[in-house]
């Protein structure tokens, strides 16, 4: 009975730009062997020019011609990756920036008990006022 073929992994954009985008692919991406097959099988996609793995990072550059949906819908027809293309939320900056604030408040209290008044624990507290009111605007998102 035939093996079934394994699930492509799925690729995360990290960065596009024209005519090339990074590829975070997570595990499959990080082991040397597979990333360098990715590389060798990649370079034979309609379109793409070279392609580049950095198995530290588990991810794949690659450098195209035309448009980057053809390149991967060809990825995936031959099982090489599939792209996540449902846009990644940022960090919530938001949440952290209460977090940041606080700890910059508490840093510029240690400088001013230091005697360290102007400009260490001024410039701190500029900081955490500043993200403080950054956290309340973005609060209501």
């Amino acid at each position: 009975m035939p093996r079934a073929r394994p699930e492509p992994p799925l690729a995360r954009l990290a960065s596009v730009a024209p005519g090339r985008v990074r590829l975070n692919l997570g595990p499959a991406g990080r082991d040397p062997a597979r990333a360098a097959a990715l590389v060798r099988e990649s370079v034979l996609l309609p379109g793409v020019v070279s392609a580049a793995a950095n198995p530290l990072t588990g991810s794949l550059l690659l450098r195209f011609r035309g448009e980057a949906e053809t390149v991967f819908a060809a990825a995936a027809r031959q099982g090489l990756f599939r792209v996540d293309t449902t846009p990644q939320r940022p960090a919530a900056p938001a949440r952290a920036a209460p977090i940041a604030a606080a700890a910059l408040g508490l840093l510029a209290a240690v400088q001013a008990l230091r005697g360290a008044i102007l400009p260490p624990a001024v410039t701190l507290l500029w900081y955490a006022a500043s993200l403080a009111r950054r956290g309340d605007d973005r609060a209501g998102d």
